[in-house]
């Protein structure tokens, strides 16, 4: 069944971007089409994909332009995107945009990735609430991990039961700190936590950066990152 994930957390650095350029791409790699919409107005999962300036971006969409007009395909097959841009932060937003122009286009893919803006406002708002899963990247610091408990609570107040959230451990190293803090973690928010998390790999991820290409695409089988993203996209497809 076709479904809309949306990747938020309202820290920078926590991983959201680059969580969801690679989960759209590793999607792909299990067979699924994918579209991915970058409405975080830093832009960076449409520079992470591509070099190409376009003429149509999210900012058309929510000025009411035919969606399926805002959309690209990419290079890699099976994945497309509806591209992020940096006026957006001062674009104002209508009521229900988001439900009016996002859910026609549901049917043409099998899961829509949505990179929201750190900033919670009506837009973000509206992803939520249209999205099947939330997932919230998190550092393992004490700040990121506190934020990540008020964030849950946060949108259980807004959503209700209507919301479903994950919790996704991002830049774990391999200390026993990190341990300890992984462990903590998983016992705050028990079952809303993935049993995946994604390892540290710094000089993978700014190569990947660098080359505007998902980790997997070229360090498959030499980034620890690249496979825990791949371990994400297998525990995401049972659980979703």
């Amino acid at each position: 069944m076709n479904k809309i994930i949306a990747i938020t957390n309202r820290k920078g650095g926590s991983g959201k971007t680059t969580t969801a350029k690679n989960l759209a791409y590793d999607l792909t790699l299990k067979g699924k089409r994918v579209l991915l919409i970058d409405l975080d107005p830093q832009c960076n999962a449409t520079e992470g994909l591509t070099r190409r300036k376009y003429k149509r971006t999210v900012i058309g969409m929510l000025q009411w332009m035919p969606v399926r007009k805002c959309i690209y395909k990419t290079r890699f097959k099976d994945l497309d995107i509806l591209p992020g841009n940096d006026y957006l932060a001062s674009t104002e937003v209508q009521d229900n945009i988001l439900i009016k122009q996002v859910l026609p286009v549901r049917e043409d893919y099998d899961h829509i990735i949505i990179d929201t803006s750190p900033y919670f406002n009506k837009l973000t708002a509206e992803i939520l609430k249209i999205s099947d899963l939330v997932i919230i990247p998190t550092l393992l610091e004490d700040d990121s991990m506190k934020g990540v408990m008020t964030t849950i609570l946060e949108l259980m107040a807004l959503f209700g039961d209507t919301i479903r959230c994950k919790v996704l451990a991002t830049m774990v190293d391999d200390s026993r700190f990190a341990e300890n803090l992984l462990t903590a973690l998983k016992k705050d928010v028990g079952i809303l936590c993935f049993d995946t998390f994604i390892r540290e790999n710094h000089i993978a991820v700014r190569r990947a950066r660098k080359r505007q290409v998902p980790l997997s695409y070229r360090y498959r089988y030499t980034s620890k990152a690249a496979r825990d993203y791949e371990r994400l996209t297998a525990e995401l497809l049972e659980v979703i």
